[in-house]
Protein backbone atom coordinates (compact mmCIF):
# COMPACT_ATOMS: atom_id res chain seq x y z
CA UNK A 1 0.00 0.00 0.00
CA UNK A 2 2.85 2.35 0.81
CA UNK A 3 4.49 1.71 -2.56
CA UNK A 4 1.18 2.24 -4.34
CA UNK A 5 0.60 5.50 -2.42
CA UNK A 6 4.05 6.80 -3.28
CA UNK A 7 3.48 6.01 -6.95
CA UNK A 8 0.11 7.79 -6.89
CA UNK A 9 1.67 10.75 -5.11
CA UNK A 10 4.24 11.06 -7.85
CA UNK A 11 1.53 11.45 -10.53
CA UNK A 12 1.20 14.92 -12.08
CA UNK A 13 -1.53 17.01 -10.47
CA UNK A 14 -3.57 17.16 -13.67
CA UNK A 15 -3.60 13.38 -13.93
CA UNK A 16 -4.59 13.04 -10.27
CA UNK A 17 -7.45 15.51 -10.70
CA UNK A 18 -8.70 13.63 -13.76
CA UNK A 19 -8.41 10.36 -11.86
CA UNK A 20 -10.38 11.67 -8.87
CA UNK A 21 -13.14 13.06 -11.14
CA UNK A 22 -13.32 9.74 -12.97
CA UNK A 23 -13.60 7.82 -9.68
CA UNK A 24 -16.27 10.23 -8.44
CA UNK A 25 -18.43 9.36 -11.47
CA UNK A 26 -17.39 5.75 -11.97
CA UNK A 27 -18.19 4.41 -8.47
CA UNK A 28 -21.86 5.60 -8.37
CA UNK A 29 -22.42 4.42 -11.94
CA UNK A 30 -20.83 1.08 -11.09
CA UNK A 31 -23.01 0.78 -7.98
CA UNK A 32 -26.18 1.47 -9.98
CA UNK A 33 -25.11 -0.96 -12.70
CA UNK A 34 -24.33 -3.71 -10.19
CA UNK A 35 -27.70 -3.29 -8.45
CA UNK A 36 -29.54 -3.29 -11.80
CA UNK A 37 -27.68 -6.37 -13.02
CA UNK A 38 -28.40 -8.10 -9.72
CA UNK A 39 -32.14 -7.40 -10.08
CA UNK A 40 -32.10 -8.54 -13.70
CA UNK A 41 -30.29 -11.77 -12.85
CA UNK A 42 -32.66 -12.38 -9.96
CA UNK A 43 -35.65 -12.05 -12.28
CA UNK A 44 -34.01 -14.34 -14.82
CA UNK A 45 -33.01 -16.96 -12.27
CA UNK A 46 -35.09 -20.14 -12.49
CA UNK A 47 -38.58 -20.45 -13.93
CA UNK A 48 -40.05 -17.12 -12.83
CA UNK A 49 -43.42 -16.24 -14.23
CA UNK A 50 -42.83 -13.28 -16.51
CA UNK A 51 -46.50 -12.46 -16.40
CA UNK A 52 -46.17 -11.91 -12.69
CA UNK A 53 -43.23 -9.64 -13.33
CA UNK A 54 -45.25 -7.59 -15.81
CA UNK A 55 -48.15 -7.38 -13.37
CA UNK A 56 -45.78 -6.22 -10.65
CA UNK A 57 -44.18 -3.56 -12.80
CA UNK A 58 -47.41 -2.47 -14.50
CA UNK A 59 -50.24 -3.33 -12.06
CA UNK A 60 -52.86 -1.03 -13.68
CA UNK A 61 -52.92 -3.30 -16.71
CA UNK A 62 -54.46 -6.09 -14.60
CA UNK A 63 -54.22 -9.63 -15.99
CA UNK A 64 -54.83 -8.65 -19.58
CA UNK A 65 -51.23 -7.83 -20.44
CA UNK A 66 -49.75 -10.83 -18.70
CA UNK A 67 -52.27 -13.28 -20.23
CA UNK A 68 -51.76 -11.91 -23.71
CA UNK A 69 -48.02 -12.13 -23.24
CA UNK A 70 -48.16 -15.78 -22.19
CA UNK A 71 -50.58 -16.70 -25.02
CA UNK A 72 -48.23 -15.12 -27.53
CA UNK A 73 -45.27 -16.96 -26.03
CA UNK A 74 -47.17 -20.28 -26.09
CA UNK A 75 -48.02 -19.72 -29.74
CA UNK A 76 -44.40 -18.92 -30.72
CA UNK A 77 -43.09 -21.98 -28.89
CA UNK A 78 -45.67 -24.18 -30.62
CA UNK A 79 -44.34 -22.92 -33.97
CA UNK A 80 -40.78 -23.72 -32.80
CA UNK A 81 -41.61 -27.11 -31.33
CA UNK A 82 -38.94 -29.73 -32.04
CA UNK A 83 -39.92 -32.47 -29.63
CA UNK A 84 -38.89 -30.59 -26.46
CA UNK A 85 -41.97 -30.10 -24.26
CA UNK A 86 -40.25 -28.13 -21.50
CA UNK A 87 -40.63 -24.75 -23.19
CA UNK A 88 -44.32 -25.40 -23.95
CA UNK A 89 -44.93 -26.55 -20.40
CA UNK A 90 -43.37 -23.38 -18.97
CA UNK A 91 -45.86 -21.19 -20.85
CA UNK A 92 -48.72 -23.53 -19.99
CA UNK A 93 -47.76 -23.42 -16.31
CA UNK A 94 -47.80 -19.61 -16.32
CA UNK A 95 -51.30 -19.58 -17.95
CA UNK A 96 -52.56 -22.00 -15.37
CA UNK A 97 -51.30 -19.64 -12.70
CA UNK A 98 -53.71 -17.08 -14.17
CA UNK A 99 -56.70 -19.51 -13.73
CA UNK A 100 -56.81 -20.89 -17.30
CA UNK A 101 -56.96 -24.50 -18.50
CA UNK A 102 -54.62 -25.69 -21.26
CA UNK A 103 -54.72 -28.62 -23.66
CA UNK A 104 -52.00 -29.42 -26.20
CA UNK A 105 -52.08 -32.18 -28.82
CA UNK A 106 -50.88 -33.13 -32.28
CA UNK A 107 -52.90 -35.41 -34.57
CA UNK A 108 -54.27 -38.01 -32.20
CA UNK A 109 -51.40 -37.70 -29.70
CA UNK A 110 -52.15 -35.89 -26.45
CA UNK A 111 -49.09 -33.83 -25.43
CA UNK A 112 -50.37 -32.04 -22.34
CA UNK A 113 -53.63 -31.35 -20.44
CA UNK A 114 -54.23 -29.40 -17.27
CA UNK A 115 -54.78 -31.79 -14.37
CA UNK A 116 -58.41 -32.61 -13.55
CA UNK A 117 -60.05 -31.15 -16.66
CA UNK A 118 -62.28 -32.73 -19.27
CA UNK A 119 -60.04 -32.32 -22.29
CA UNK A 120 -62.77 -33.35 -24.73
CA UNK A 121 -65.12 -30.71 -23.38
CA UNK A 122 -62.35 -28.08 -23.38
CA UNK A 123 -61.43 -28.78 -26.96
CA UNK A 124 -65.06 -28.77 -28.11
CA UNK A 125 -65.68 -25.52 -26.21
CA UNK A 126 -62.83 -23.59 -27.87
CA UNK A 127 -63.46 -25.12 -31.31
CA UNK A 128 -67.24 -24.59 -31.26
CA UNK A 129 -67.08 -21.19 -32.91
CA UNK A 130 -63.85 -21.82 -34.80
CA UNK A 131 -63.81 -20.27 -38.24
CA UNK A 132 -61.52 -21.20 -41.06
CA UNK A 133 -57.91 -20.33 -40.28
CA UNK A 134 -55.10 -21.15 -37.86
CA UNK A 135 -56.22 -19.14 -34.81
CA UNK A 136 -59.36 -18.21 -32.98
CA UNK A 137 -59.39 -15.82 -30.03
CA UNK A 138 -62.50 -14.84 -28.08
CA UNK A 139 -62.29 -12.89 -24.83
CA UNK A 140 -65.44 -11.38 -23.35
CA UNK A 141 -66.67 -10.33 -19.93
CA UNK A 142 -67.60 -13.98 -19.24
CA UNK A 143 -64.24 -15.56 -20.02
CA UNK A 144 -61.51 -16.41 -22.51
CA UNK A 145 -61.37 -18.99 -25.32
CA UNK A 146 -58.22 -19.43 -27.43
CA UNK A 147 -57.54 -21.97 -30.16
CA UNK A 148 -54.47 -22.19 -32.41
CA UNK A 149 -53.09 -24.67 -34.93
CA UNK A 150 -49.44 -24.23 -35.87
CA UNK A 151 -48.93 -24.38 -39.65
CA UNK A 152 -45.32 -25.42 -39.05
CA UNK A 153 -45.56 -28.20 -36.48
CA UNK A 154 -49.29 -29.07 -36.61
CA UNK A 155 -49.52 -28.48 -32.83
CA UNK A 156 -53.02 -27.74 -31.50
CA UNK A 157 -53.45 -25.33 -28.59
CA UNK A 158 -56.68 -24.94 -26.60
CA UNK A 159 -56.90 -22.47 -23.72
CA UNK A 160 -60.10 -21.51 -21.87
CA UNK A 161 -61.17 -20.20 -18.51
CA UNK A 162 -63.57 -17.95 -16.66
CA UNK A 163 -61.22 -14.97 -16.75
CA UNK A 164 -63.07 -11.75 -17.72
CA UNK A 165 -61.42 -9.20 -19.99
CA UNK A 166 -61.81 -6.48 -17.34
CA UNK A 167 -61.89 -6.42 -13.50
CA UNK A 168 -65.18 -6.76 -11.67
CA UNK A 169 -64.59 -3.38 -10.02
CA UNK A 170 -62.73 -0.28 -11.06
CA UNK A 171 -60.29 -0.37 -8.15
CA UNK A 172 -56.79 -1.28 -9.21
CA UNK A 173 -54.22 -2.27 -6.53
CA UNK A 174 -51.17 -0.11 -7.06
CA UNK A 175 -49.24 -1.42 -4.05
CA UNK A 176 -46.70 -3.16 -6.26
CA UNK A 177 -46.11 0.00 -8.25
CA UNK A 178 -45.67 1.97 -5.05
CA UNK A 179 -43.14 -0.59 -3.89
CA UNK A 180 -41.31 -0.23 -7.19
CA UNK A 181 -41.31 3.56 -6.86
CA UNK A 182 -40.00 3.38 -3.30
CA UNK A 183 -37.29 0.99 -4.45
CA UNK A 184 -36.36 3.39 -7.23
CA UNK A 185 -36.27 6.35 -4.83
CA UNK A 186 -34.14 4.39 -2.37
CA UNK A 187 -31.72 3.44 -5.16
CA UNK A 188 -31.55 7.06 -6.32
CA UNK A 189 -30.94 8.33 -2.77
CA UNK A 190 -28.26 5.69 -2.18
CA UNK A 191 -26.59 6.67 -5.46
CA UNK A 192 -26.63 10.36 -4.50
CA UNK A 193 -25.30 9.61 -1.02
CA UNK A 194 -22.58 7.40 -2.47
CA UNK A 195 -21.65 10.16 -4.94
CA UNK A 196 -21.42 12.70 -2.10
CA UNK A 197 -19.42 10.31 0.09
CA UNK A 198 -16.99 9.47 -2.70
CA UNK A 199 -16.69 13.18 -3.56
CA UNK A 200 -15.92 14.08 0.06
CA UNK A 201 -13.34 11.32 0.39
CA UNK A 202 -11.67 12.28 -2.89
CA UNK A 203 -11.77 15.98 -1.93
CA UNK A 204 -10.07 15.24 1.39
CA UNK A 205 -7.55 13.04 -0.39
CA UNK A 206 -6.78 15.71 -2.97
CA UNK A 207 -6.59 18.31 -0.18
CA UNK A 208 -4.01 16.15 1.56
CA UNK A 209 -2.14 15.71 -1.71
CA UNK A 210 -2.14 19.39 -2.71
CA UNK A 211 -3.14 21.72 0.15
CA UNK A 212 -0.89 20.06 2.73
CA UNK A 213 2.32 20.31 0.68
CA UNK A 214 1.41 23.83 -0.42
CA UNK A 215 0.95 24.88 3.23
CA UNK A 216 4.30 23.34 4.15
CA UNK A 217 5.87 25.12 1.20
CA UNK A 218 4.31 28.42 2.30
CA UNK A 219 5.67 27.93 5.83
CA UNK A 220 9.12 27.20 4.44
CA UNK A 221 8.90 30.31 2.24
CA UNK A 222 7.97 32.39 5.30
CA UNK A 223 10.89 30.89 7.22
CA UNK A 224 13.28 31.62 4.35
CA UNK A 225 11.97 35.20 4.08
CA UNK A 226 12.73 35.63 7.80
CA UNK A 227 16.29 34.41 7.32
CA UNK A 228 15.98 30.76 8.37
CA UNK A 229 18.20 29.10 5.77
CA UNK A 230 19.42 26.11 7.80
CA UNK A 231 16.36 23.84 7.57
CA UNK A 232 16.01 21.92 4.29
CA UNK A 233 12.76 21.97 2.31
CA UNK A 234 11.25 18.43 2.41
CA UNK A 235 10.69 16.92 -1.04
CA UNK A 236 8.02 14.20 -0.64
CA UNK A 237 6.93 13.69 -4.25
CA UNK A 238 8.09 14.03 -7.83
CA UNK A 239 5.08 15.96 -9.18
CA UNK A 240 4.73 19.69 -9.82
CA UNK A 241 4.72 20.43 -6.08
CA UNK A 242 7.83 18.27 -5.65
CA UNK A 243 9.52 20.23 -8.46
CA UNK A 244 8.53 23.49 -6.75
CA UNK A 245 9.92 22.22 -3.42
CA UNK A 246 13.12 21.24 -5.20
CA UNK A 247 13.36 24.74 -6.70
CA UNK A 248 12.82 26.24 -3.22
CA UNK A 249 15.51 23.95 -1.80
CA UNK A 250 17.92 25.02 -4.54
CA UNK A 251 17.09 28.65 -3.81
CA UNK A 252 17.62 28.06 -0.07
CA UNK A 253 21.04 26.51 -0.69
CA UNK A 254 22.03 29.39 -2.96
CA UNK A 255 20.85 31.96 -0.42
CA UNK A 256 22.69 30.16 2.37
CA UNK A 257 25.86 30.00 0.26
CA UNK A 258 25.49 33.71 -0.50
CA UNK A 259 24.94 34.43 3.20
CA UNK A 260 28.00 32.39 4.21
CA UNK A 261 30.08 34.09 1.52
CA UNK A 262 28.86 37.49 2.65
CA UNK A 263 29.65 36.66 6.28
CA UNK A 264 33.08 35.42 5.24
CA UNK A 265 33.72 38.60 3.25
CA UNK A 266 32.51 40.71 6.17
CA UNK A 267 34.83 38.85 8.50
CA UNK A 268 37.74 39.20 6.06
CA UNK A 269 36.95 42.89 5.63
CA UNK A 270 36.97 43.44 9.38
CA UNK A 271 40.21 41.50 9.73
CA UNK A 272 41.65 43.41 6.79
CA UNK A 273 40.76 46.74 8.36
CA UNK A 274 42.12 45.62 11.71
CA UNK A 275 45.35 44.41 10.10
CA UNK A 276 45.79 47.58 8.09
CA UNK A 277 45.10 49.71 11.15
CA UNK A 278 47.59 47.79 13.26
CA UNK A 279 50.32 47.46 10.65
CA UNK A 280 50.10 51.16 9.75
CA UNK A 281 49.77 52.42 13.30
CA UNK A 282 53.05 50.83 14.40
CA UNK A 283 55.32 52.47 11.76
CA UNK A 284 53.38 55.73 12.10
CA UNK A 285 54.08 55.67 15.83
CA UNK A 286 57.75 55.06 15.10
CA UNK A 287 57.86 57.95 12.60
CA UNK A 288 56.10 60.21 15.11
CA UNK A 289 58.56 59.21 17.83
CA UNK A 290 61.65 59.83 15.72
CA UNK A 291 60.28 63.12 14.42
CA UNK A 292 59.42 64.23 17.96
CA UNK A 293 62.93 63.28 19.06
CA UNK A 294 64.39 65.55 16.41
CA UNK A 295 62.00 68.41 17.26
CA UNK A 296 62.52 68.05 21.01
CA UNK A 297 66.29 68.12 20.59
CA UNK A 298 66.87 64.51 21.67
CA UNK A 299 68.88 64.00 18.48
CA UNK A 300 71.42 66.57 19.67
CA UNK A 301 74.28 65.32 17.57
CA UNK A 302 74.61 65.03 13.80
CA UNK A 303 75.03 61.24 14.11
CA UNK A 304 71.76 60.85 16.12
CA UNK A 305 69.91 63.15 13.75
CA UNK A 306 71.06 61.13 10.72
CA UNK A 307 70.07 57.92 12.54
CA UNK A 308 66.58 59.27 13.35
CA UNK A 309 66.10 60.52 9.81
CA UNK A 310 67.27 57.16 8.41
CA UNK A 311 64.77 55.31 10.62
CA UNK A 312 62.02 57.64 9.40
CA UNK A 313 62.95 56.93 5.78
CA UNK A 314 63.11 53.12 6.31
CA UNK A 315 59.79 53.11 8.10
CA UNK A 316 58.20 55.23 5.38
CA UNK A 317 59.49 52.81 2.75
CA UNK A 318 58.06 49.91 4.70
CA UNK A 319 54.68 51.67 4.84
CA UNK A 320 54.84 52.41 1.12
CA UNK A 321 55.62 48.75 0.42
CA UNK A 322 52.70 47.69 2.60
CA UNK A 323 50.34 50.07 0.77
CA UNK A 324 51.54 48.85 -2.63
CA UNK A 325 51.06 45.21 -1.59
CA UNK A 326 47.61 45.98 -0.21
CA UNK A 327 46.69 47.80 -3.43
CA UNK A 328 47.89 44.85 -5.51
CA UNK A 329 45.93 42.38 -3.35
CA UNK A 330 42.76 44.46 -3.71
CA UNK A 331 43.13 44.66 -7.48
CA UNK A 332 43.77 40.90 -7.69
CA UNK A 333 40.71 40.24 -5.54
CA UNK A 334 38.59 42.44 -7.81
CA UNK A 335 40.06 40.90 -10.99
CA UNK A 336 41.47 44.23 -12.15
CA UNK A 337 45.09 43.14 -12.66
CA UNK A 338 45.82 42.50 -16.37
CA UNK A 339 47.65 39.24 -17.11
CA UNK A 340 49.82 38.87 -20.22
CA UNK A 341 49.77 35.13 -20.89
CA UNK A 342 52.46 33.27 -22.78
CA UNK A 343 53.67 29.67 -22.94
CA UNK A 344 56.89 29.41 -20.93
CA UNK A 345 59.18 26.50 -20.07
CA UNK A 346 58.98 26.82 -16.28
CA UNK A 347 61.95 24.46 -15.78
CA UNK A 348 64.26 26.72 -17.78
CA UNK A 349 62.67 29.83 -16.24
CA UNK A 350 63.35 28.68 -12.66
CA UNK A 351 66.86 27.49 -13.53
CA UNK A 352 67.74 30.91 -14.96
CA UNK A 353 66.07 32.81 -12.09
CA UNK A 354 67.81 30.83 -9.34
CA UNK A 355 71.13 31.12 -11.17
CA UNK A 356 70.77 34.90 -11.21
CA UNK A 357 69.47 35.34 -7.65
CA UNK A 358 71.54 32.74 -5.75
CA UNK A 359 74.21 35.17 -4.60
CA UNK A 360 71.64 37.79 -3.65
CA UNK A 361 69.69 35.43 -1.37
CA UNK A 362 72.92 33.86 -0.02
CA UNK A 363 74.09 37.25 1.15
CA UNK A 364 70.80 37.60 3.06
CA UNK A 365 71.24 34.19 4.72
CA UNK A 366 69.22 31.83 2.48
CA UNK A 367 70.68 29.10 0.29
CA UNK A 368 68.32 28.31 -2.65
CA UNK A 369 68.66 25.18 -4.81
CA UNK A 370 66.55 23.95 -7.73
CA UNK A 371 65.76 20.32 -8.63
CA UNK A 372 63.70 19.09 -11.58
CA UNK A 373 62.84 15.62 -12.85
CA UNK A 374 61.65 17.19 -16.12
CA UNK A 375 63.77 18.49 -18.97
CA UNK A 376 60.92 20.70 -20.18
CA UNK A 377 57.65 21.80 -18.57
CA UNK A 378 55.59 24.34 -20.54
CA UNK A 379 52.90 26.29 -18.71
CA UNK A 380 50.91 29.41 -19.53
CA UNK A 381 52.03 32.28 -17.28
CA UNK A 382 52.47 36.00 -16.87
CA UNK A 383 56.23 36.35 -16.30
CA UNK A 384 55.94 39.40 -14.05
CA UNK A 385 53.21 37.97 -11.82
CA UNK A 386 54.90 34.55 -11.63
CA UNK A 387 58.14 36.24 -10.55
CA UNK A 388 56.12 37.94 -7.79
CA UNK A 389 54.97 34.47 -6.65
CA UNK A 390 58.57 33.21 -6.40
CA UNK A 391 59.83 36.35 -4.65
CA UNK A 392 57.02 36.32 -2.07
CA UNK A 393 57.59 32.67 -1.21
CA UNK A 394 61.39 33.10 -1.01
CA UNK A 395 60.93 36.27 1.03
CA UNK A 396 58.61 34.44 3.41
CA UNK A 397 61.21 31.67 3.93
CA UNK A 398 63.91 34.28 4.48
CA UNK A 399 61.89 36.09 7.14
CA UNK A 400 61.05 32.98 9.12
CA UNK A 401 64.40 31.14 9.09
CA UNK A 402 65.51 30.15 12.58
CA UNK A 403 69.27 29.90 11.96
CA UNK A 404 72.02 32.04 10.52
CA UNK A 405 71.73 30.45 7.09
CA UNK A 406 68.44 28.90 6.01
CA UNK A 407 67.93 26.46 3.18
CA UNK A 408 65.19 26.34 0.55
CA UNK A 409 64.78 23.66 -2.11
CA UNK A 410 62.62 24.27 -5.17
CA UNK A 411 61.43 21.02 -6.81
CA UNK A 412 59.58 20.58 -10.14
CA UNK A 413 57.87 17.25 -10.93
CA UNK A 414 55.03 15.87 -13.02
CA UNK A 415 51.94 16.11 -10.79
CA UNK A 416 49.76 13.90 -13.00
CA UNK A 417 46.22 14.68 -14.20
CA UNK A 418 47.51 17.29 -16.66
CA UNK A 419 49.45 19.38 -14.14
CA UNK A 420 52.99 20.08 -12.91
CA UNK A 421 53.82 20.12 -9.19
CA UNK A 422 56.11 22.90 -7.96
CA UNK A 423 57.18 22.80 -4.29
CA UNK A 424 59.20 25.23 -2.10
CA UNK A 425 60.54 23.43 0.99
CA UNK A 426 62.48 25.36 3.67
CA UNK A 427 63.97 24.37 7.04
CA UNK A 428 62.70 27.34 9.02
CA UNK A 429 60.61 27.43 12.18
CA UNK A 430 57.60 25.94 10.39
CA UNK A 431 53.92 26.23 11.28
CA UNK A 432 51.63 24.13 13.46
CA UNK A 433 49.42 21.65 11.61
CA UNK A 434 46.19 23.45 12.49
CA UNK A 435 47.61 26.77 11.23
CA UNK A 436 48.51 25.52 7.74
CA UNK A 437 45.12 26.24 6.04
CA UNK A 438 45.15 29.81 7.41
CA UNK A 439 48.49 30.85 5.89
CA UNK A 440 46.85 32.15 2.73
CA UNK A 441 44.37 34.40 4.53
CA UNK A 442 44.94 38.10 4.21
CA UNK A 443 46.92 39.68 7.09
CA UNK A 444 47.38 36.29 8.78
CA UNK A 445 50.59 35.85 10.76
CA UNK A 446 51.58 33.14 13.18
CA UNK A 447 52.52 35.97 15.48
CA UNK A 448 49.06 36.43 17.06
CA UNK A 449 50.00 39.65 18.82
CA UNK A 450 51.42 41.01 15.53
CA UNK A 451 54.27 42.56 17.49
CA UNK A 452 56.97 41.80 14.93
CA UNK A 453 55.76 43.94 12.04
CA UNK A 454 59.17 43.76 10.41
CA UNK A 455 58.47 40.14 9.46
CA UNK A 456 55.78 41.18 7.03
CA UNK A 457 52.18 42.26 6.70
CA UNK A 458 50.64 38.82 6.21
CA UNK A 459 49.65 39.66 2.62
CA UNK A 460 52.48 37.91 0.82
CA UNK A 461 51.00 34.40 0.63
CA UNK A 462 47.49 35.86 0.11
CA UNK A 463 48.80 37.61 -3.02
CA UNK A 464 50.50 34.38 -4.12
CA UNK A 465 47.21 32.50 -3.80
CA UNK A 466 45.36 35.09 -5.90
CA UNK A 467 47.95 34.87 -8.70
CA UNK A 468 48.00 31.03 -8.65
CA UNK A 469 44.20 30.92 -8.86
CA UNK A 470 44.34 33.34 -11.82
CA UNK A 471 46.67 30.79 -13.47
CA UNK A 472 43.96 28.14 -12.80
CA UNK A 473 46.27 26.38 -10.39
CA UNK A 474 46.05 25.17 -6.80
CA UNK A 475 48.19 26.06 -3.79
CA UNK A 476 48.51 24.53 -0.32
CA UNK A 477 50.96 24.29 2.57
CA UNK A 478 52.36 21.30 4.42
CA UNK A 479 55.02 20.63 7.03
CA UNK A 480 58.59 19.87 5.92
CA UNK A 481 60.20 16.79 7.44
CA UNK A 482 61.97 17.04 9.87
CA UNK A 483 61.11 20.75 10.26
CA UNK A 484 60.14 23.72 8.18
CA UNK A 485 57.36 24.66 5.78
CA UNK A 486 56.62 23.50 2.23
CA UNK A 487 54.49 25.53 -0.19
CA UNK A 488 53.06 23.34 -2.98
CA UNK A 489 51.71 24.73 -6.27
CA UNK A 490 49.93 22.69 -8.95
CA UNK A 491 49.82 24.36 -12.39
CA UNK A 492 48.05 23.08 -15.52
CA UNK A 493 50.18 21.94 -18.43
CA UNK A 494 50.36 24.28 -21.42
CA UNK A 495 46.91 25.82 -20.84
CA UNK A 496 46.36 28.94 -22.86
CA UNK A 497 44.57 32.03 -21.58
CA UNK A 498 42.67 34.67 -23.43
Amino acid sequence: NQVRTMQLRDWPLRKRLLFSNFIMIFIPVLFTAVVSIAIFLALQFGNINRASIISFIWPESGQNMSIQFELSRLRVRADQYNGDMDRLLQAADHLEDQGLNVSIWRDKEDLYDTDGIDKVYLRQQVMAGHRQGHADFNWTGEGLRFYYVSPHTDIHLAVAGAVPSYPENEYIDLSSKDILKVAFYVLAVLTILLTILVGLKLSRWMAGQIVGPVERLRNMADAISQGDLDHPVPILSRDEIGDTCQAFEKMRLQLRAARDTREKYDKNRKELLAGISHDLSTPLTKIEGYASGILDGIANTPEKERHYLGMIVDTSRHMASLVRTLFLFSKLDLGQVPFHWEDVDVAAYLKDYIGEQTDHFHQQGLDVTFQSSLDKAVISMDRQQFQRVIENILGNSLKYKDQAVGHLTITLNDGGEGAYLLSFADDGCGVEEKELPKLFESFYRTDKARTNVAKGSGLGLAVVQQIVHAMKGKIWAQATVPKGLTICISLPKGESHT
